[in-house]
């Protein structure tokens, strides 16, 4: 993997980490999460004029991503309902990749090196340490609703990374198929959850008024240099070390949310630095 691809994928971490954050600081995960990629459709339509047209297999992929992101939202705002940001992030982003890597190699015949397994795995170990250390401080109850909705959202991060590389190496750029992901799957997931909760998220809306648009924005262009990425270099390895997020995650959780870390959690961070440099290696 080329320098350029490892820092642009590590700034797109940064920014994953930092739009999540914000959802769990609204007071309404699943609102917050449904404006935030509402808002977005409107740059994203100014995005499309500029860009060429998705082709016929980008079409199918970026209408299976739709549903499954509509998915995906709805899990991680209730992982975030019912669970700290530094227990249900890691956990929905650490237990992702290695089914990724493996489905990508079955799939999609990409098979990474020694270097390239071992960066997966420590990725991924030190990604949980990290979750799985905040586990015991979270109520029962809490921790178990909250680990269901994280498992069920690293299975559509499973789903959508593989549908979305294949959309983004069919497109003419990667670019175009992010920005028709994102004017798609706003207005679905806007009119979703406004057949379901009706007035109180036109209330929420009126309230936060185009505040989430900058979130939007932000996930829009993360997932874009994601996506980019997986067109240069191995799915399998593009997705993990974008779970390089939850050292960010890790960090804004204490400095801005005041969620405590520990020792286990700092040994996690290392893992995953042992990780990026195999992945960088490999």
């Amino acid at each position: 993997m080329s320098w350029d691809v490892t820092i642009a994928v590590l700034l797109a971490a940064a920014v994953h980490a930092g739009w999540n954050a914000l959802i769990k600081r609204g007071s309404d995960p699943l609102f917050e999460t449904t404006l935030i990629h509402a808002w977005v459709a409107l740059p994203a339509l100014f995005a499309i004029a500029l860009l060429p047209l998705p082709g016929p297999t980008a079409a199918a992929c970026l209408a299976a991503s739709t549903a499954v992101h509509c998915v995906y939202y709805h899990a991680l705002a209730a992982a975030y309902r019912n669970g700290d940001l530094s227990f249900a992030y890691p956990i929905m982003r650490g237990s992702a990749p290695m089914f990724t890597a493996l489905l990508a190699a079955a799939l999609l015949h990409e098979r990474p090196g020694a270097l390239g397994w071992l960066g997966v795995a420590a990725v991924c170990a030190g990604v949980l340490a990290i979750g799985l250390a905040r586990a015991r401080d979270v109520d029962r109850d809490a921790r178990r609703r909250s680990l269901g909705w994280a498992l069920l959202t690293a299975a559509t991060i499973v789903a959508y990374t593989l549908i979305d590389s294949t959309g983004a190496r069919a497109a003419p750029t990667p670019w175009s198929y992010v920005a028709w992901l994102a004017a798609l799957e706003g207005p679905v997931m806007f009119a979703f959850v406004l057949a379901r909760h009706g007035r109180p998220l036109l209330d929420y809306a009126r309230q936060r008024g185009v505040a989430p648009m900058g979130a939007g924005v932000a996930s829009m262009l993360g997932y874009g240099v994601a996506l980019w990425a997986m067109t240069r270099a191995p799915v399998a390895l593009v997705a993990a070390l974008r779970e390089t997020s939850v050292l960010f995650a890790l960090l804004i959780a204490r400095a801005m949310l005041g969620e405590r870390v520990g020792a286990t959690r700092w040994a996690g961070a290392a893992s995953i630095l042992a990780g990026v440099l195999a992945l960088r290696l490999g």
